[in-house]
């Protein structure tokens, strides 16, 4: 996509990227210090602390399962507006929750709350990409939306790591503002993209819950097929914010202003180097865009054990950004890709749920490996396989979908 072809595209996509960067903003400022929270301040097992992300992956996993398929029905501009002022509340919630030291079972209740009612931008926002463009322009749209979030990503880490040393409350009074700013936001400013007709036929073929993932992989059986290589590819790419951050405070004794900057690094690079991948791979198969992504996601956390510090840090940062720019455009792509028409939240929809289970399940395995295996070299060698796994399988899906271009 070259920067010309910037000016080309739909201007519906301008509020929503707005409203991803900010919703991105929110969660960047608070998710890479939630495990170092729970672990170097209240002294957490990591097992314990697996247990609350895997609550979170069932919790989101349906959640985003069902929310794609509620906005094909009615609509996806409402819950929009409901998950971000939600969210504002809950994380309001749990600031006042930590200011007054409340149990840690208490807190984690009240953070999961959220992962239940409020998970339903990421597949909506996702899908109204593919109501907008046409499908040779998605993998471009899909890239933006990530810059857009990358915005968010690259100022949230570096404020968190100011605000962690000061106090974790403000951490989540902070969010809570970020959300309500997304909320207000959202209400004056994105449009609906989706005309809801004819509710009572589409909701009797689209279902509103977690059978229409079942269905959609009975009909769909190379979908399933991708949606399970994707999974393993999120259980690696998962570890990003969780054990990661827990390794780079504990095990290299890095400090959180330094975990923040690492994270925001991240994010400039995906800002200053998306769009021209983007453009670089616009006509090329999708899978085998996910092959090279999946391949540096694997091979740089497989030697992740032997970095020794801040340094060293950035430069793997560099490969597993990407591994991310190759793998993350191509994926929301290839679901779009496959959808049938009128489905786009549907598809949406169970491809959030199984990166979000991905992002949930990874750091729930990450947390229990970390305490059974305290060498640090195996552990990031262990936490790697899902990626090399998954390199074979879309290598696969590449060789049976070779030279057809609507993948």
């Amino acid at each position: 996509m070259k920067l010309q072809e910037l000016k080309k595209i739909d201007k519906r996509m301008a509020p929503i990227m707005l409203g991803w960067m900010i919703n991105s903003l929110g969660f960047g400022a608070i998710v890479p210090f939630m495990t170092v929270y729970f672990h170097t301040e209240r002294g957490l097992a990591m097992r314990y602390i697996s247990l609350f992300f895997l609550a979170a992956a069932v919790l989101r996993t349906l959640s985003q399962s069902i929310g794609g398929s509620v906005s094909d029905v009615i609509g996806r501009r409402g819950l929009m507006i409901w998950s971000q002022f939600s969210r504002s509340l809950i994380f309001l919630f749990s600031g006042i929750a930590i200011r007054y030291e409340m149990s840690i079972w208490v807190i984690a209740a009240i953070l999961l709350s959220q992962y239940l009612v409020s998970s339903f931008f990421q597949p909506i926002a996702s899908a109204m990409i593919a109501d907008i463009l046409l499908p040779q322009k998605r993998a471009g749209g899909y890239a933006l939306m990530r810059m857009a979030g990358n915005v968010g990503w690259g100022i949230g880490p570096a404020i968190g790591g100011f605000l962690f040393d000061i106090s974790y409350e403000s951490l989540f009074f902070f969010t809570a503002v970020i959300f309500l700013i997304s909320g207000i936001y959202t209400v004056f400013s994105i449009k609906e993209t989706v005309i809801p007709l004819k509710r009572e036929k589409t909701a009797k073929n689209n279902g509103m819950n977690f059978k229409t993932m079942v269905k959609a992989f009975r009909r769909d059986r190379v979908f399933l097929f991708f949606c399970v290589i994707a999974l393993l590819l999120f259980l690696t790419w998962g570890q990003f914010v969780s054990t990661l951050s827990v390794f780079m405070k504990r095990d290299i004794g890095m400090t959180s202003t330094q975990i923040g900057w690492v994270y925001t690094f991240n994010a400039i690079l995906v800002i200053v180097f998306q769009v021209l991948i983007t453009h670089w791979t616009r006509n090329r198969n999708h899978f085998l865009l996910m092959i090279i992504g999946s391949l540096l996601f694997a091979l740089s956390y497989a030697v992740m054990g032997w970095v020794p510090g801040f340094a060293m840090m950035m430069v793997m940062m560099i490969f597993i950004t990407f591994g991310e720019m190759f793998a993350g455009p191509s994926g929301n792509t290839i679901a779009s890709n496959m959808a049938r028409p009128g489905q786009f939240g549907r598809y949406q929809g169970i491809y959030s749920s199984i990166s979000t289970l991905g992002w949930s399940l990874g750091p729930a395995i990450g947390g229990i490996m970390m305490d059974l295996i305290p060498n640090m070299h195996l552990f990031w060698l262990s936490m790697s396989s899902f990626g090399f796994v998954a390199v074979f399988g879309f290598l696969i899906l590449y060789h049976k979908t070779k030279g057809v271009s609507a993948t």
